[in-house]
C-alpha cells in the first residue's frame, strides 16, 4: 500500500477528474484558458498487467471495468470524499520519508484497482489515457496525458542512467596531468567536477565532445537533429563548470545558431521528445506516445492541463522554461575519471533533466 508522492498523485489525479471531469485548459504561466472545450466521459490507466477503465455515466455512478470486464460500481461520492484525504496526506507529510501509506482510502482504492495499489506502466511516457468529449467539434477523442505533480520533489523528464553519458575526448595532458585530475574527481569534495574541469583547463588541456555512449538514445537525439548530440554536449560541458542550470539559457549561450528562433525550435523538439516520446534505451520512430498533453497538480490541489490538441506552443513553452538540468551522483556514474582508449583520452558525463518545480 506504501506509495511515493508521485505514484499518490496519479491516483490523485484519477479521482479529482472524476469528481471535476471538465478538464481546465491553461498556458504556460499555469493561468486559466478555457473549461469548457474538453469533458472527460472515460479515464483508463495501462498496468503492467491489465487496463482498468472508469466510465463516467450520466447519474452518479462511475463504472469499473478490467481489461473490458465489469468489475464494480463505485459512487461520486465516494470519490469526493476521499480526494481531499490523499491530498492532505500527500501536503503534510514529510517530504523526505519516501513511500507512505493512507490507511483512510484502503476500501476505495481496493474498489477501483482489485488491489491495494495502482501504478501505471513505467515502459510508457503516458501515465493516463482519457476519453474525452470534444465539444468544438462535438467528437469524442482518445488522448493520452503526462501526470506531473507539484506536491514533492520536482520530477525528473530524463532520468540519468549509464544511457544518459556523454563522452568528451582532452587533449594536451600528460600521463601526471591525467594522476592528478584523477585524483580530484574521485575525491568527496562537493566541487570536484567543476574543481577537475577547471584543473584540465589549467593544465593546458583542451576539451571536444566526441560522442554519446548509447546508440539508441544518440538515434533518438540525431532524430529531432543530428547535431543535437553535440548541442547537448555543449550544453553539459557548461553545466559541470558552472552554477546555471536552466536548459534554456544553457542551450541559448552555449551553442551557434542562426537565430534564436532556430534554437528554440530545436529544444522544444528535443523537450517534446524526452517529454512525450522516447526513451533512451530503444530506438523512436519519431512519433510521440502523448497526444493529450501535461495534467498537472497544482499546490493547491488543482488539477490543470496544458493542451498539446489546440494549445501546443502553450506546452513547448512552458517545458522550455521550467526544465533545468540537473546532476545525478558523480561516482555512481564515473564521471570525469580520465580514462585511455586507443592513445586517446576520455571521460564522461551524464545527462538528467528535471522540473524546476
Amino acid at each position: 500500500m506504501a506509495k511515493n508522492r508521485g505514484e499518490w498523485s496519479e491516483f490523485y489525479v484519477i479521482l479529482y477528474l472524476l469528481d471535476n471531469p471538465n478538464l481546465n485548459l491553461v498556458n504556460s504561466d499555469l493561468n486559466p484558458i478555457c473549461n469548457n472545450l474538453f469533458v472527460v466521459e472515460k479515464l483508463s490507466v495501462n498496468e503492467k498487467d491489465k487496463i482498468i477503465d472508469y466510465l463516467l455515466s450520466t447519474n452518479e455512478e462511475i463504472k469499473i471495468f478490467f481489461d473490458n470486464v465489469f468489475k464494480n460500481i463505485i459512487l461520486k461520492g465516494e470519490v469526493k470524499s476521499n480526494i481531499n484525504i490523499i491530498k492532505e496526506h500527500i501536503k503534510t507529510v514529510n517530504k523526505g520519508a519516501g513511500a507512505f501509506e493512507i490507511k483512510e482510502i484502503e476500501p476505495l482504492l481496493k474498489k477501483m484497482t482489485g488491489q491495494k495499489f495502482l501504478k501505471s506502466n513505467s515502459n510508457l511516457k503516458y501515465d493516463l489515457i482519457a476519453t474525452v468529449l470534444d465539444k468544438k467539434i462535438s467528437q469524442k477523442l482518445v488522448l493520452k496525458y503526462s501526470v506531473k505533480s507539484s506536491f514533492g520533489k520536482p520530477a525528473t523528464i530524463l532520468n540519468a542512467s549509464n544511457l544518459t553519458d556523454f563522452i568528451f575526448e582532452v587533449k594536451g595532458l600528460t600521463k601526471k596531468d591525467i594522476k592528478e585530475i584523477n585524483k580530484i574527481t574521485t575525491s568527496k569534495s562537493k566541487s570536484k567536477l567543476r574543481d577537475g574541469l577547471k584543473k584540465i583547463y589549467d593544465l593546458g588541456g583542451k576539451i571536444d565532445f566526441f560522442d554519446i555512449k548509447s546508440e539508441s538514445f544518440k538515434y533518438n537525439l540525431q532524430m529531432i537533429d543530428s547535431k543535437m548530440p553535440e548541442y547537448l554536449g555543449n550544453v553539459l560541458l557548461n553545466f559541470y563548470q558552472n552554477s546555471k542550470s536552466g536548459l534554456k539559457d544553457l542551450f541559448l549561450e552555449n551553442n551557434f545558431f542562426k537565430d534564436e528562433d532556430f534554437a528554440l525550435k530545436k529544444l522544444s523538439d528535443f523537450l517534446g521528445g524526452i517529454s512525450f516520446g522516447f526513451f533512451p534505451k530503444e530506438k523512436w520512430n519519431g512519433i510521440n506516445e502523448v497526444n493529450g498533453g501535461l495534467m498537472i497538480v497544482k499546490n493547491d490541489g488543482k488539477v490543470v492541463v496544458l493542451d498539446l490538441i489546440y494549445f501546443k506552443q502553450e506546452v513547448l513553452k512552458y517545458l522550455m522554461e521550467e526544465t533545468k538540468l540537473d546532476s545525478p551522483s558523480s561516482t555512481r556514474y564515473k564521471m570525469l575519471q580520465l580514462y585511455e582508449n586507443d592513445g586517446k583520452v576520455f571521460f564522461t558525463l551524464n545527462l538528467q533533466v528535471r522540473y524546476k518545480k
